[in-house]
This record gives C-alpha cells, structure tokens and sequence, in this order.
C-alpha cells in the first residue's frame, strides 16, 4: 500500500514540475510594439515643467532609442540599458541636467498603458526624482 502512494506521490510531483517547467519555458516576449514608436514627454519636476521627445525602435532583437529636449536643450542622445517586460519600460541616458547643466545619467522607469507611459525619472546623483509621462505621437 506504502509503494502506491509513494509512487503516486512522485507521478504528482513530476507532473506538477513538468507543468511548472512548461509554463515557464512557453512564455512569449513581451511584444515591443507596446513602446516602439514616438513619444512626447512631460516631466513635472515639483510644478516646473521639462518637455521631451523619445524615439524608440526594434534592433538586433532588442530596443535601442534617442531623447532630446523639446526647445533645444539636448538632441539626440542615445538610452542605454533599455528593458521592457512588457508592463515597465526602463532605460537610462546622459544628459546635461538643471541647476548646474553637468552632464549626469538619468534612470527612468515607466508603466506601459495604451499609448501612454506613467512613471518617474531619477538623477541619483543630485538625489532627485521627478514624475514623469508619456503620450504617444499620432
């Protein structure tokens, strides 16, 4: 009787391991066409207002993409450690920055929505975190 339910006990848990092992190894890529694409951007730095432009498309089997500052400010300038799971969008760039227009890397992190992006940006070096959204454009 032991033998029986042990070996019931093991059939269980191999079928249950083969199922875990299925589920995680059948899972799609998130599709990139949620974030590829052009995006205006708001950036609320407590009530003063920055205005972007983002470009992302598919390369190489990744993401690769440009931002620049609406009036001029900064054009064109590369992300970097571009990852998108299909709900959050995350990148960095350099950029020259206010009150003192160093240069400094800038993380952002996004949910991703139908044509919008909400989230923040982060200047860790000045310890600031700013709101910021995205609306695609049409």
């Amino acid at each position: 009787m032991k033998s029986i339910r042990g070996r019931a006990l093991i059939f269980g848990l191999l079928f249950v391991l083969g199922l875990s092992f299925s589920v995680l190894f059948s899972q799609e890529k998130p599709s990139p066409e949620k974030v590829v694409g052009e995006w205006n951007v708001e950036i609320d730095a407590g009530g003063e207002y920055y205005y972007l432009t983002m470009t992302i498309e598919k390369a190489n089997g990744g993401l690769r993409g440009t931002i620049s500052e609406e009036s001029g400010y900064f054009q064109n300038l590369a992300l970097s450690n571009i990852e998108f799971d299909g709900a959050v969008l995350k990148f960095e760039f350099t950029a020259p920055t206010p009150p003192d227009d160093y240069e400094r890397v800038v993380k952002a992190e996004f949910k991703v929505g139908e044509n919008r992006l909400e989230g923040y940006m982060t200047a860790e070096d000045l310890d600031l975190t700013v709101s910021a959204s995205a609306t695609r454009k049409k």
